[in-house]
């Protein structure tokens, strides 16, 4: 059995948030597109849609929202719809030396993040 060692594995997060008018273009999403080009890099990524958090549940018959814990009842998790208007993160790994991300994150995501690295 192989084991995976994670000290030094380095990371950035970028968040773009809900985009109600966007297209029903996956390629078109910024999110999605970005994705796409690191998979083809081979860069190790993921994406994921965010929970918005809203002030009170709608009261909708079907309303699945269920209060933040330690929020004292005032803020409620409202799941991603499945959609493409959905706030997404992604996430982008990797070992040693930064990677240029200029060429692989559109500009649009880059410009809406502050570019700050992580590390284990």
């Amino acid at each position: 059995m192989n084991n995976t060692d994670l000290c030094g594995i380095k990371w950035r997060k970028l968040v773009i948030g809900e985009r109600p008018n966007a297209s029903s273009d996956p390629l078109d999403d910024p999110v999605l597109r970005s994705y796409s080009r690191c998979l083809a890099a081979d860069m190790l990524c993921v994406w994921r849609r965010v929970a918005a958090i809203k002030s009170e549940p709608s009261g909708a018959l079907y309303d699945i929202s269920l209060p933040v814990p330690g929020s004292s009842g005032n803020g409620y998790v409202v799941h991603p719809p499945l959609s493409l208007n959905a706030a997404k993160e992604l996430w982008i790994f990797w070992y040693g030396e930064e990677p240029d991300l200029t060429d692989l994150v559109v500009p649009e995501l880059l410009k809406a993040n502050v570019l700050t690295s992580y590390k284990w």
